[in-house]
């Protein structure tokens, strides 16, 4: 029987963590062997790093295109050492150009074009969002006026609120052509519903997956490298370095606990582990609170994992915009102890005391409510042996062999429909 051809498209302004799902899903064993992976995405420089690093920049199948979209560049600006003001002057022309509707008709030609080549008996759609990335709408305008095939679309976060007659329109439009959505958590999906009035029976929650890679610099290398005692307590957090994703509420929770000497310098350190918008205001703030010895910003790192697994103690607090971050996952899949923030995804994956902590996400107490288990967390060996073995366990449910198995049979189901 003839392979089918699944085009899978996805477009982000920065390589993360939804962008890298998808890097699992090309690679996946199950995937590959039923189905013909086609893959295009917009090109960008740090899109193809990130191909790069996953070494499936020059893989066969691969369909950059040239797509506008301000993202990218808004993104740049944003971290520009600049006013305000003059960042938002910088803008202006730009988004005047895509309300003009010149971006539209050129994505939506060049996407039109990228049909007629593939032929995909299958578009799986993938955005970090919704709306999120236009272009991904966009691809199912174009899919509408020429192939025609079956649309899976993917959003791997919490939808945006409906804004005005157009999107409301749009949206219906989306929904009509899309034969089924994919969400990571219940939540997302229920936020898809009652944010965008998409049909819930299209929706189907498939929880995303992580590969658990060789550790290929062990705790000892890692300590090393941080140049901190071996016997230290190491924290780590691997995120994009920017507001939603909270680590300026972990960076107040140590100073707390430093100051009232209820975790020792000489003991207790902190790693952050990725790059970001907040990457100069996040270096200026740990030294204004005298932590440069003890928090440190490491810059993206190919091998974030073996942070990861270095660690004694793994915290995500994020405070907005997530579903289920791989990273989360990944600290499953090593065993660690965990502790994040009580809301989207991480709460269906977490379960409370159990194989994690939860934290209520309310910025009033957030500083305090993650200095608190912080400090029990470090104070109760006990409590993190059991955690970590109970994370392990729970591993399973978010592997790549459940994730392929699961697309499978939902491409199949499409297919046939």
């Amino acid at each position: 029987m003839e392979r089918q051809k699944i085009l899978i498209f996805s477009d982000c302004y920065i390589y993360g963590g939804s962008e890298k799902l998808m890097a699992f899903l090309l690679k996946n064993e199950i995937l590959n062997e039923n189905f013909i992976l086609q893959y295009s995405y917009r090109k960008h420089k740090e899109y193809d790093t990130g191909l790069d690093n996953e070494n499936l920049l020059n893989r066969e199948g691969n369909y950059p295109l040239i797509l506008l979209a301000n993202d990218t560049l808004f993104h740049q600006i944003n971290q520009l050492s600049i006013p305000l003001l003059l960042k938002k002057l910088l803008k202006v022309p730009f988004f005047l150009v895509e309300k003009l509707g010149i971006y539209f008709i050129w994505n939506l030609l060049g996407l039109m074009n990228l049909l007629v080549k593939t032929k995909p008996d299958l578009i799986h759609i993938n955005n970090g969002g919704y709306p999120a990335a236009k272009t991904c709408n966009v691809l199912v305008v174009a899919n509408f006026l020429t192939g025609k095939a079956k649309v899976v679309y993917q959003v791997n976060n919490q939808a945006r609120e409906c804004k005005g007659y157009f999107e409301r329109i749009y949206d219906k439009f989306i929904n009509k052509n899309v034969n089924c959505f994919i969400n990571a958590s219940h939540k997302a999906k229920q936020q898809l519903v009652e944010k965008r009035n998409f049909n819930s029976n299209k929706i189907m929650v498939v929880n995303n997956c992580v590969p658990l890679p060789k550790v290929k610099l062990n705790r000892e290398q890692i300590f090393e490298e941080l140049n901190i005692p071996p016997d230290s307590f190491l924290i780590v957090e691997v995120a994009f370095l920017s507001e939603r994703k909270g680590q300026r509420y972990l960076i107040d929770a140590l100073s707390a606990l430093y100051k009232k000497q209820l975790l020792s310098k000489e003991k207790v350190f902190c790693a952050f582990v990725g790059n970001g918008e907040q990457e100069n205001f996040l270096k200026n703030y740990i030294k204004d609170l005298g932590l440069s010895s003890n928090v440190f910003i490491l810059g993206y790192k190919k091998n974030s994992e073996d942070y990861i697994s270095a660690s004694d103690l793994f915290v995500l607090p994020s405070i907005r915009d997530e579903d289920m971050p791989l990273v989360l996952l990944s600290a499953l899949g090593y065993g660690k102890p965990i502790i994040a923030t009580d809301f989207a995804g991480i709460s269906q994956a977490i379960e409370p005391n159990s194989n994690g902590i939860l934290i209520q996400n309310d910025l009033e107490t957030f500083t305090d409510n993650l200095a608190n288990e912080i400090y029990r967390l470090y104070n109760d060996e006990d409590l993190r042996i059991v955690l970590g073995i109970n994370a392990k366990k729970s591993y399973i449910n978010y592997s790549p062999e459940m994730y392929g198995l699961k697309l499978k049979q939902i491409y199949e189901q499409i297919y046939a429909s």
